[in-house]
């Protein structure tokens, strides 16, 4: 089977553009932490999820300017799954160009302060489309 993914489309809100007219260079993050939300919903796990999962790598490249309108279609996909870790893939794509892409890694640390822990053997197995 296939690791999990999601894909999110979106239109580029006047609020996520810089004084240029095209994307601030932080909106990329947040489409995919939309996409991320999505795929953890897709996958039925809980929300409480979140709080569990420092980034601890994250590197993003813009492609090409995205404006003020302009429909993006947001892909993340799991490409790594660790002990505790994840690593994911994600790009965006306008007019089937791509404008953005990256990745980057979490890790699973449920208890501040205790470091990372294993994945749940059921987590594990939805982030690989099990």
């Amino acid at each position: 089977m296939a690791n999990a993914y999601v894909e999110v489309k979106r239109i580029l809100e006047w609020m996520e553009t810089d004084a240029a007219g095209h994307q601030h260079y932080t909106s990329a993050f947040r489409w995919v932490e939309e996409c991320e939300s999505a795929l953890y919903r897709k996958l039925e796990l809980p929300t409480s999820l979140f709080g569990q999962i420092p980034r601890v790598k994250v590197q993003m490249e813009y492609k090409r300017r995205i404006f003020f309108g302009e429909e993006i279609l947001t892909r993340l996909e799991v490409i790594r799954v660790g002990n505790s870790s994840l690593e994911f893939a994600f790009s965006a794509h306008v007019g089937g160009e791509l404008a953005a892409v990256g990745n980057y890694i979490i890790v699973h640390s449920p208890v501040i302060g205790e470091g990372a822990k294993p994945w749940p053997d059921a987590w594990r197995g939805a982030f690989l489309g099990e």
